[in-house]
This record gives C-alpha cells, structure tokens and sequence, in this order.
C-alpha cells in the first residue's frame, strides 16, 4: 500500500516533464550543398568588394595621374559606359577558351592515362611533356597562327596549349593514388581491365581531375588572351592592346575585371559541378 502514491507521484512527475528532447534531424546532402555554395558566394562577393575599396583608396590617398593607375570606378563606369563594346570581345574570348579549355581537358585525361597504363612509355613521354610546358605559350602563338591562320582555331588552339599541362598531371596523380585493395578486389573478382578502368580507377581519380580543371579554366581564358595579343582583332586581348596604344587606363582596366570575371564564374561552376558529381568527396563526415 505505501508504494502507490510513490508510483503516482512519479507518473506525475514524468507527464510535467513532458516526453524527453528529440534532436532535430540533419539537414539533406542537397541542402548543405546549396548553404555552403551561397556561403562561398557571399563570402567573395565581400572579399571583392574589399579588394575593390581598397584599391580605390590607394588611388585616392596617393593621387596617381591618370595615365598611370585609376580606381575601379573609373573602370566601372566605362564598363557601363560602352556594355556593348565589352560584351561582344569579352563573348569572343569566352568562346575562344572554352574551346581551348574541352581540346585541353579531352587530350590531357587521354595522355594522363596513357602515362599511367603504358608504363613501358612513361619514361619517354613523361620528361617530352615537362619539356613542352616549359616553352613559353606566347612563343607558341605565332606558330599555331601560322598553322590555323589569324581566326578562331588559333587562339583555341594557343587555350588549348596552355590548359593542357595541369589535366595531365593531375589525371596521372589520380589515377595513380588508387588504393592498392581496390586494386586487389578487382583482381579477385577478376574484373576485366575496361572494367576496372571505368568503374574503380577514373571514379577515384575524379577528384583530381576536377582540381586539374579548375586550374586549367583559367589558365584557358588566359591563353585566348595570348592569342588575341598576336593576332587578334576583337576579344578582350584586342581590346586591352587598343586601349594600351591609346594610354586609355579605363577601358584597359575594365576589360581586365570582365577577365576576372569570366574566370570566376567559370571557375564557380566547375566547382559547383564537381559537388554535384562527387558528393561523397565533400560530405564525409
């Protein structure tokens, strides 16, 4: 008889007390890929912001003549001045590196993986390419414009050069980081060699292969550039010679943010891209 009211007074205690805390669930894959990309948004948009402030204050406390330094706000507002005029050659070059950017990227995965699984060839083919990169790009513009003419396929090809070099690199790194149990499992399971290619070793070497694109984009508009300063008569190399020739700082440092701003973005989407295809790469833990 005495334990009841103990029993009683216990169940009351435990309906006051209500049911005990549930944690919340953790967020879904997708929207952790959305919050960290608006983060990374967010947080470049200020750091440009920053650099752009600080870059006119320099201007400003130091007053340089126009003919040597001028702010971003007088490039910006010869960027909006003419909108027209930049996004025609800025089309230009985007074209132009782009297409350098997909030649670099197929034929720098091809040979990566031939220095990789042609062994026998690697010690010839290897020091050929280290040779090749460290010829300078601009010494080879006038060659490929003697090869394709003063058009579009030069500088794509000039690109092409240029972004080529990190692909390799990085595919052969990739490639050759394959844990050697992977290795074994295959070879148990016997897994024919097009299998084990497509299904175990370019699926571990991706990582690496997007860090090599996300360099070599880059490295491709910069390269259309090139070409543009050999032999070019529109694109934004054009236009930073023309307004070199002219002493026209304004224009010349606006085409230099339309620059900047294509490499980003396309920078941007390769990563974003890379989130999207290797999810299990950025969200292990």
């Amino acid at each position: 008889m005495t334990t009841t009211p103990r029993i009683e007074a216990d169940a009351v205690q435990h309906v006051e007390a209500g049911p005990p805390p549930v944690s919340p669930p953790k967020p879904p894959k997708q929207s952790l890929i959305k919050s960290e990309s608006v983060s990374a948004g967010i947080k470049a948009v200020v750091g440009l912001a920053a650099l752009f402030a600080l870059w006119e204050l320099v201007v400003v406390i130091f007053d340089f003549p126009k003919y040597l330094l001028v702010g971003p706000i007088s490039a910006f507002e010869e960027l909006f001045t003419n909108p027209g005029y930049f996004a025609v050659n800025a089309l230009t070059t985007l074209q132009e590196g782009l297409a350098g950017f997909a030649l670099g990227t197929a034929l720098g995965v091809l040979c990566g993986a031939l220095l990789y699984y042609a062994s026998f060839l690697r010690p010839f083919l290897y020091p050929a390419l280290i040779a090749i990169d460290t010829i300078p790009k601009v010494a080879l513009a006038p060659l490929f414009i003697v090869w394709f003419g003063f058009g579009f396929e030069s500088k794509a090809f000039v690109a092409m050069a240029i972004a080529f070099f990190p692909l390799v690199i990085n595919t052969f790194d990739g490639l050759n980081s394959v844990p050697n149990e992977l290795q074994d499992l295959a070879r148990i399971n016997r897994a024919s060699k097009l299998k084990k290619m497509m299904k175990i070793d370019f699926i571990y070497a991706l990582p690496s292969i997007f860090t090599g694109a996300k360099i070599s984009i880059s490295l491709a508009v910069g390269g259309a550039v090139v070409g543009e300063f050999i032999a070019g008569s529109k694109g934004l190399g054009y236009v930073i010679l023309l307004a070199n020739a002219q002493v026209d700082l304004p224009s010349m440092f606006a085409a230099f943010i339309v620059l900047a701003a294509i490499a980003l973005l396309l920078f941007f989407i390769i990563d974003l891209v890379s989130k999207k295809l290797l999810p299990w790469k950025n969200y292990t833990k």
